[in-house]
């Protein structure tokens, strides 16, 4: 006979779970969900969340140690930020929301970005500082060079850096020739074993192409252009030279404005970065005058802290972009 893994009773034969309980286990799991993401966008009571929490995780038969708690608000953060994704835009209030719970419970980057979604709050912030107040948040170089090292990329003055995207795959279109052909002509028997065949040969040349991947290295977005910088091809395109955009749900396909183009493809390793790469790019092409940034225009890590007391929505619809998957 098995025993339940939820109650310990005996569950019957060849059987590990009572189904009362699963549900009841289910059900705790979505209250628990619920209740992270009611504190965080509803301004619920952060003090009683985690008395909550445990209450109802001990009614659907889960352990709730400390550390299980810190992963459990954790995951909620993050829950949070997705949901607040759904309008694709992140308004003041939802900004105060999540900022206010990964303090009070000193939540670290490290543990809100397990499934890269401090990352996305970041880039969320970003693309709202750019479509809805205009402005283009000062490039934090010194953290970029502890996390990259040397950047590869000689920026115009007239420009500004927006983002980084590191182990970035590059894949081009690829030219392959062949030259097939055949004899033509009746072949004859001249001697045991020896044949003969008068006649010509015709061939022709068989063109084929294909996408490889050629070349890997970092990819900057700035207020003009791609930059990419990889072992072998070093380059940037002008936003506006880009005749066509194919997005990916890792990564992001372009046609350039010239008479020899071909179809290239950036690999992004982020699961938000073909979605971001894509809305940064029309967002600074729908802006009508971009302002570059001063020594006291904030950064992306100052626009994540501010405090901010319009309590209305004000973040501008982002178009989520993305298709399937490169192989």
């Amino acid at each position: 006979m098995g025993a339940c893994k939820y109650c310990g009773d005996s569950a019957g034969f060849l059987r590990g779970e009572h189904k009362e309980c699963s549900d009841r286990h289910e059900r705790a799991s979505h209250a628990i969900k619920d209740l992270c993401v009611d504190a965080v966008l509803n301004n619920a009571d952060l003090d009683a969340l985690p008395s909550r929490i445990r209450e109802a995780a001990s009614k659907g038969f889960m352990e709730m140690s400390d550390d299980e708690l810190v992963d459990t608000l954790s995951s909620g953060w993050c829950i949070a930020v997705q949901e607040s994704m759904e309008d694709h835009s992140l308004s003041s209030s939802e900004k105060r929301g999540l900022n206010r719970y990964r303090e009070r419970f000193g939540l670290t980057e490290e543990q809100l970005d397990s499934r890269g979604h401090f990352r996305l709050f970041r880039m969320m912030n970003l693309l709202g500082s750019l479509s809805d107040s205009g402005i283009v948040p000062r490039f934090d170089r010194r953290a970029a060079r502890a996390e990259f090292g040397q950047l590869p990329f000689n920026f115009m003055k007239s420009e500004a850096l927006i983002w980084v995207f590191d182990d970035v795959g590059y894949m081009e279109q690829i030219t392959r020739r062949e030259y097939r052909g055949s004899s033509m002509g009746a072949s004859f028997r001249v001697a045991k074993g020896v044949y003969i065949r008068p006649g010509t040969f015709r061939g022709r040349t068989v063109e084929s192409k294909s996408m490889e991947r050629t070349d890997s290295g970092m990819l900057g977005i700035t207020t003009k252009h791609i930059y990419f910088g990889g072992k072998e091809k070093r380059f940037r395109v002008r936003l506006e030279k880009i005749v066509s955009f194919e997005p990916y749900s890792n990564g992001l396909g372009i046609m350039r404005d010239t008479a020899r183009a071909k179809p290239e493809t950036f690999i992004l390793e982020g699961v938000f970065d073909s979605w971001f790469l894509i809305n940064v790019i029309e967002t600074l092409m729908d802006m009508d005058s971009i302002a570059l940034p001063k020594g006291d225009t904030p950064t992306l890590d100052d626009i994540l802290a501010e405090e901010l007391d319009d309590d209305e929505d004000d973040g501008a619809g982002v178009f989520m972009s993305g298709v399937g998957a490169l192989s």
